[in-house]
């Protein structure tokens, strides 16, 4: 990457106001239609010193599994009210279907 910091002139602990500086004066130097290869070159180095930049704000964002250990005790009192909720007699079932 510092080969980037480089091609723009500038010290890899430039601030993105600085690196964001160094590149529109680099273009104003090596215009598009004069230097086609390198302005694609000073465009790709400020796109990657760009882009890494933000990969740190990027990983804060990543999904991660979530570990987690269930206590066997809430289980079984959570098992035991869902099935207590399910019984139903047969008389009971009859007047809810008719």
């Amino acid at each position: 990457m510092s080969s980037n910091y480089e091609r723009l002139g500038i010290s890899p602990g430039a601030t993105p106001t600085e690196i964001k500086a160094a590149y529109h004066a680099k273009l104003r130097e090596f215009p598009a239609h004069n230097y086609p290869e390198e302005f694609k070159a000073i465009r790709a180095a400020y796109e990657a010193l760009r882009k890494g930049e933000t990969t740190q704000h990027e990983d804060f964002l990543k999904l991660r599994p979530l570990e987690v250990e269930l206590d066997p005790e809430v289980l079984k009192r959570v098992r035991e009210k869902a099935i207590s909720q399910l019984e139903v007699s047969l008389n009971d079932l009859i007047r809810e279907t008719f």
